[in-house]
Order: C-alpha cells, then structure tokens, then sequence
C-alpha cells in the first residue's frame, strides 16, 4: 500500500474535504456499483449479504420472516439511496465540502463493501496476508473507513 502524506479525508472549518485521485473514486464507484447489483438482486439470506443485512432472529424462523418481510424493502431503499449520494460525490472530481452525514454515508458505504469482501476472502482477526490483491484492497478500504471515522470524530 502506498503511503500518503496526506489523510483522503480532511476536516476544514466548513465541513470536510475528500481527496482521492480520479483512479481511486473510479475504483470506489466500481465497488458501490457492484454493492448495488448485489443489494437490488442478492435473495435474502444470501451469505454474501449476511455482514450487510445480519438476521434480526437468530433462533426464530418466523420472526426472521416476518421481520424480512416488513423490513427488507426500507433496508434496500435506505442503502440504495445512501450509495447514490457516495456515487455522486465520488463522481465530481472538483475538491467540494463534504457534511458531517455525506462523510458518514461515506464511511457506512465503504464499510459495506469491506464487509461483503471480507466475507467472500473468509477474513479472519488473524489474517494478514497483504500480498494478494483482494487483500490489499480490504486493507485499503478498512484505511479509508478508519480516515472518516477518525475526521468524523475530530470535528
């Protein structure tokens, strides 16, 4: 991983400012894209969603049923239209303030991809093998939630 000198997310006195380069929001706005396809098509249960969307009931089939079933439809629409806003300022390569909740929809909807991905690698506390690619890039976005995170709390 590259070392930067500067955070990608900066606290200004009227909010914060990304600063990612044009071929990490390309990269960023591929993954919402995928985070998309799979939010809109993935069956409920799918285990690639199970970090993203946890059972509300773990010991109780029905509950769980009806729970989805009352829920799943707003928990789709929640995180579809939080990933629009992400898409939006990751697609405006002009420097802009950012608010508190546009660097919090941030940091959720990077989380969501390093969740799914962390699900998909098996990721495990004692796993760090930063030499394949898929690793590297979990690490990476593990970095950038921890830089909204980190900005977020400053302010």
């Amino acid at each position: 991983m590259i070392r930067r000198q500067r955070q990608p997310i900066q606290r200004t006195r009227n909010g914060f400012v990304l600063q990612l380069d044009a071929d990490e929001r390309h990269l960023l706005r591929r993954l919402l894209g995928e985070i998309r396809d799979l939010v809109t098509t993935a069956p409920v249960g799918d285990a690639k969603m199970q970090r993203l969307f946890p059972p509300a009931y773990t010991d109780d089939a029905e509950g769980e049923a009806d729970y989805q079933r009352l829920m799943r439809e707003e928990l789709v629409a929640s995180r579809l239209g939080s990933i629009e806003i992400i898409d939006a300022i990751l697609q405006d390569d002009e420097e802009r303030t950012l608010s508190s909740a546009e660097v919090d929809a941030f940091a959720q909807n990077l989380n969501a991809v390093r969740l799914i991905l962390g699900t998909l690698l098996n990721v495990g506390e004692d796993d760090d093998d930063a030499d394949s690619p898929e690793m590297a890039l979990y690490q990476f976005l593990s970095w950038l939630v921890d830089c909204a995170i980190t900005a977020l709390m400053r302010a």
